[in-house]
């Protein structure tokens, strides 16, 4: 393999890979909470994978924006093999698999069922240029170093138990000269209803907010610390770092019973787990019955209940 560039050959766009690393998810996640222990929920299975396909569409403008920024580092003509961490249920693999037509894209995710909703939506979209993988964004021996012309990672890195192993094998994995453009949440209130159906549930949280949950949506708000972690992995920063954008997502009707269940994703297996060990029996039909008062503040004059965030992406 070629030794690393030198400094001074380092590339001034996009996160660009300036040295080969030294150092070689669990399903995808959302936090019990916004803040407080690191709980996860798994969005494996067939009924919260559909939920989640359901509302994920209306995620398009965000990759638009990550394609926008990642021309400006890699067009087409420059990139032959495209890696996307965290696809699930296919993008942004799919549209930048359409828009660099010319590479090969490979779209991982840890949960089998997000991997196989990508394979039908590339199949869907007739894109051949296009493969799927179960992968583990922390362990991603099975790619070769400095393979990758391009990482993205669609809101994929905040659920990551170990961040800085799975940046460090995202830096292994990249070309010299290759870029990385992630996007992570900078706010976003589904998390809030999220707590909010919770803790009618379970009460009030005992003793003082302690923070965004580690591997919570959260958890990379903070552009200071996620920079750092970046830096640390030996990527380097430039001008279009922390391009900041918003998104919509209609959940659907405040009175419908799928409504509900796609705002209690990120509660999911804690509703289960309350209701397998007896700590709270009926937890679910007390989630469902806190819903309409919790969901109001988020119901627009049609009924339609409307989550908002704020990304920001990493370039």
């Amino acid at each position: 393999l070629p030794p690393p560039p030198s400094p001074s050959l380092a590339r001034k766009t996009m996160l660009r890979v300036s040295a080969r690393a030294l150092a070689p998810m669990v399903t995808r996640v959302f936090p019990r909470l916004m803040s407080g222990g690191a709980t996860r929920v798994s969005f494996d299975g067939a009924e919260r994978a559909s939920l989640f396909r359901d509302i994920f569409e209306e995620g398009a403008p965000m990759w638009a924006s990550m394609l926008k920024l990642a021309a400006k580092a890699k067009p087409a003509s420059a990139t032959n093999r495209i890696l996307d961490l965290g696809c699930g249920p296919g993008e942004p693999a799919c549209f930048f698999a359409a828009n660099y037509s010319g590479a090969s894209v490979l779209a991982t995710d840890m949960a089998q069922s997000m991997v196989d909703l990508a394979k039908q939506r590339a199949e869907a979209k007739g894109l051949s240029n296009l493969e799927c993988m179960l992968l583990d964004m922390q362990d991603q021996s099975p790619i070769a170093d400095s393979s990758v012309d391009l990482v993205i990672g669609q809101m994929s890195y905040m659920f990551v138990p170990d961040k800085p192993l799975a940046l460090a094998e995202t830096f292994r994995v990249l070309k010299p000269g290759g870029v990385l453009v992630a996007n992570v949440w900078k706010d976003i209130n589904i998390a809030d209803m999220a707590g909010g159906i919770l803790e009618q549930v379970t009460g009030p949280p005992k003793g003082a907010p302690t923070g965004p949950n580690p591997m919570g949506p959260l958890s990379l708000s903070d552009a200071s610390l996620f920079d750092g972690l970046l830096r640390d992995a030996g990527f380097e920063l430039t001008g279009e770092h922390n391009f900041i954008g918003s998104v919509r997502f209609e959940l659907g009707p405040a009175t419908a019973e799928k409504t509900f269940k796609i705002a209690a994703l990120p509660i999911w297996d804690k509703l289960d787990e309350f209701e397998a060990d007896g700590t709270f029996p009926g937890a679910w039909a007390s989630a469902k019955a806190a819903f309409p008062k919790i969901s109001a503040p988020y119901t627009d004059s049609a009924g339609v209940v409307q989550a908002d965030g704020s990304y920001r992406i990493a370039v």
